[in-house]
């Protein structure tokens, strides 16, 4: 017995549609596997975000506190050392009255200021390491602060690289489903067109 025509078109549209709704089936899958990983990688990374901007918040304002501690003991320093240079000074002074004295009488008292310029400058000198230790802490504190500011910024950079990444093959993955589409459409159209075709003709055939 042999087969119409008209039956191995309808055989052909069905087996396309079947392989249609297969292939349909596993692009829509991709897709939306796609689609739930950047969702997810979204929400995390908002919420990753928020607590980011905070860290670099808070790091900041350690940044401005120990910029502000930093500026006051550099003040200081130049305080002190401003007094140490007034110290030398006095000292060439007392050193050119010691030269003019005559009798012990007149560089006791010379000898003895000396004395108490030098303890005066020592007292100092040991004021500004006092300072130094400070601002070199305050340096240390700083520095890890901008560290914390530096890796927060890298880490907000990999989400968003991550993120561009996910929504990449999301939209590989839509282009892919929609590609897919058009042609099993076309086919199907092409296919139905055929057959109605194919039906008015024998229509008109067996009149």
């Amino acid at each position: 017995m042999k087969i119409k025509p008209i039956y191995w078109i309808i055989l052909i549209l069905v087996l396309a549609l079947g392989i249609s709704i297969v292939d349909g089936l596993r692009i829509r899958d991709k897709y939306s596997i796609s689609i739930g990983n950047y969702q997810a990688a979204l929400v995390s990374s908002k919420k990753d975000g928020a607590a980011l901007t905070l860290q670099i918040a808070k790091a900041n304002e350690i940044v401005g506190q120990q910029n502000t501690i930093i500026a006051e003991r550099d003040r200081a320093i130049g305080h002190l050392t401003n007094t140490i240079g007034q110290k030398d000074a006095e000292l060439v002074t007392l050193d050119g009255r010691l030269v003019q004295a005559k009798t012990d009488t007149e560089k006791v008292p010379i000898l003895t200021a000396m004395v108490e310029n030098w303890r005066a400058q020592y007292n100092t000198a040991t004021l500004i390491i006092a300072e130094k230790d400070k601002a070199i802490s305050a340096w240390a504190v700083k520095y890890a602060a901008q560290v914390v500011i530096s890796e927060s910024w890298k880490q907000r950079y990999n989400s968003e690289l991550h993120l561009r990444t996910l929504a990449e093959k999301g939209w590989k993955a839509s282009e892919n489903k929609l590609r897919w589409t058009r042609v099993m459409s076309n086919i199907k159209s092409g296919l139905i067109v055929g057959a109605l075709g194919y039906i008015g003709y024998s229509a008109l055939k067996g009149k």
